[in-house]
């Protein structure tokens, strides 16, 4: 198994660093590292703790769950499950194009 053999060469925090890397590349972020350092404050911590505490007190039983303000109404609408992303969409006014879009 190579994962074992880069963990014990002493290299998984490299590893680590390289997938995260790859991935946030992928996303766009513009600055991985520094979003990785800025996710391991107090502020993120206690932002995580907000959002969990806001998920069970909305009574959430799933992932991903999402709470969003209908910007008219300010009516908070919950949903769950990537195939509500389309509802999602038409309670905010935006159009959802799909997971992979074409590109225009």
């Amino acid at each position: 198994d190579w994962s074992s053999d880069v963990c014990a060469s002493g290299s998984k925090q490299w590893y680590q660093r390289r997938v995260r890397g790859s991935f946030a590349a992928a996303a766009g972020v513009p600055d991985p590292e520094g979003l990785f350092e800025l996710s391991k404050g107090d502020e993120a911590r206690q932002q995580l703790i907000d959002n969990t505490t806001e998920a069970l007190d909305s009574k959430c039983f799933g992932a991903p769950w999402y709470t969003v303000e209908h910007p008219v109404t300010g009516r908070r609408e919950k949903f769950f499950g990537h195939d509500r992303v389309e509802m999602l969409g038409w309670v905010i006014g935006k159009e959802y194009k799909g997971h992979n879009p074409p590109q225009e």
